[in-house]
């Protein structure tokens, strides 16, 4: 049946007011309605009397859900809520309602109660013999799916992703090719973010291919596009790929149309635009955003800890080490989410760039041995230990810990991590090693800015703050003799003795310095 043909099934039953067909069309063809005929299946159960809701209890939950998916990639509530339905009779009724349930909560905040709604509805699923579990095999996807999203933003990741396995060979099964896609998007991103790339390649290459019947929505406006589109986005950016990157962002639908993965984009975002050299822009859009987000969904789950490790990026970026340090210490407050030890790299890069080489090697060595450390932590740590063995002046082990990296950045297509070397880093460890990586790569490296480094050791005296912070505000001597009551040779001397402290050798030095470590000053 083509979308046209199941439109006008849908209509005529509505316009007839045959509820029972109505009821049984729905139910029959679920998954072709939320792929394709969207907008028919939301007036089908919007226009189901009362008593045809006390009936079927399940189909409340199912006027709640697809009310909240995007029609034609338009506009969509700004909060998925729950609607109390008729006493629970059927399987499907309990599932429906629980999982109604679950995403009300989940979209007030409440992880807690929502992963609690979850385990009682799997806790109901394995209670059932498999024949009744047949009977709602058609629509188990579109629930399943939003257990998955439920673990994935709680921070249980390991769950989530074989939540979504599951969920993608139950999609198949029933051709619904709409979930398919929406599982595989979320494993891929899941394996980008871990640096993993052929596992994501992979999963990518399992996306259902959007088909072009008639009468079908626009799919790269769909929700179900996000993580893989996201996904998409951060391989390219990884692989120093930044105009895919940018247009992977712009092809995946915005937050506009997809509410929940606010913070799963920013952060692929601010991965492009430390690349790009364009971290201080990205902290104040970073600001923003989680202004106009509520407290707890800034502070918990999968997305504080994004939004966390987002802000002490760009800080370690811009070189403001003690800002970025101050924020590391806040992912400590997500427990389980931190055993793939991201943080264990920013602590490493935090401890080398305030001048510290031995606590980055301590930090970092240990992270070799842990069980389940992904490729791109792998990648991260042996360069951070090639950069501080080199700052302590052991070549041959950073030559050893390059050499390592160098497997894992080019098998993984990884040579971003590379941007967080300086210049006289990456000059010394790339020597006999830029044959590994091809030109288009090495051209992009020369041609990026590196890492804003803040100057190490630098300890400046209460005087040398106050008129540091002066040339911030565009003071010159004249002006900062006057304000100080000093003799204008007076604050010149103080000033030149700034200059060589900072390693700079005029003022736009000092405030490029300034700018990259606001702790010197402030």
């Amino acid at each position: 049946m083509t979308p046209p043909e199941r439109e006008a099934l849908v209509r005529a039953a509505i316009d007839t007011q045959s509820w029972d067909e109505v009821v049984a069309i729905i139910e029959t063809h679920w998954a072709d309605l939320t792929q394709w005929n969207r907008p028919a299946l939301i007036d089908a159960v919007n226009a189901l009397p009362p008593s045809v809701l006390l009936e079927n209890p399940r189909l409340s939950a199912a006027r709640t859900y697809v009310n909240y998916l995007p029609a034609n990639g338009t506009v969509r509530p700004v909060r998925y809520r729950y609607e109390p339905a008729a006493p629970r009779q059927s399987l499907l009724d309990t599932l429906a309602d629980l999982t109604s349930r679950s995403v009300s909560a989940r979209f007030e905040g409440a992880l807690p109660e929502s992963v609690a709604l979850v385990q009682e509805a799997l806790a109901r699923l394995g209670e059932v013999p498999e024949s009744e579990i047949a009977a709602v095999r058609p629509v188990l996807p579109d629930i399943r799916v939003q257990w998955a999203i439920t673990l994935e933003l709680s921070g249980e990741l390991v769950a989530a992703n074989r939540m979504y396995e599951q969920t993608f060979d139950e999609a198949l099964a029933v051709e619904n090719e709409r979930i398919a896609t929406k599982s595989a998007g979320s494993i891929a991103l899941n394996y980008a973010l871990a640096g993993a790339l052929s596992t994501a390649e992979q999963w990518l290459l399992r996306e259902p291919q959007p088909a072009s019947e008639d009468g079908g929505l626009h799919e790269e406006l769909d929700t179900v596009r996000t993580t893989g589109g996201l996904a998409r986005a951060l391989l390219a950016a990884n692989d120093l790929r930044f105009e895919d990157a940018a247009a992977a962002l712009d092809k995946a639908p915005s937050g506009d149309v997809d509410r929940e993965t606010w913070a799963l984009r920013l952060y692929v975002e601010s991965v492009l635009a430390r690349s790009l050299g364009q971290s201080r822009q990205q902290l104040m859009k970073v600001s923003t955003t989680l202004g106009s987000q509520p407290e707890l969904h800034r502070t918990t789950g999968l997305n504080g800890w994004l939004s966390a490790t987002v802000i002490a990026e760009l800080q370690l970026a811009l070189g403001d080490v003690a800002a970025a340090h101050e924020t590391t210490a806040q992912l400590k407050a997500y427990g389980p989410l931190t055993e793939v030890d991201p943080a264990r790299v920013l602590r490493s890069w935090i401890a080398l760039r305030r001048g510290d080489p031995r606590k980055a090697l301590v930090i970092a060595a240990p992270g070799l041995s842990q069980p389940l450390t992904s490729p791109r932590v792998q990648a991260e740590l042996l360069v951070v230990l090639a950069a501080a063995s080199l700052a302590v002046d052991q070549l041959d082990n950073a030559i050893v810990h390059f050499d390592a990296a160098v497997e894992i950045l080019v098998s993984e297509k990884l040579p971003i991590v590379l941007l967080r070397l300086t210049a006289e880093e990456r000059a010394v460890l790339l020597q006999g090693h830029s044959a590994a990586f091809d030109e288009r790569v090495m051209t992009e490296l020369s041609g990026r800015e590196t890492v804003t480094t803040a100057p190490h050791t630098v300890s400046l005296t209460k005087r040398e703050k106050v008129v540091l912070g002066h040339i911030v505000q565009g003071l010159g001597p004249t002006d900062i003799a006057a304000i100080e009551h000093l003799s204008r040779n007076t604050v010149k001397g103080q000033v030149r003795t700034l200059y060589r402290k900072l390693g700079v050798s005029d003022r736009e030095g000092a405030l490029r310095a300034a700018i990259a470590a606001p702790h010197l000053w402030r």
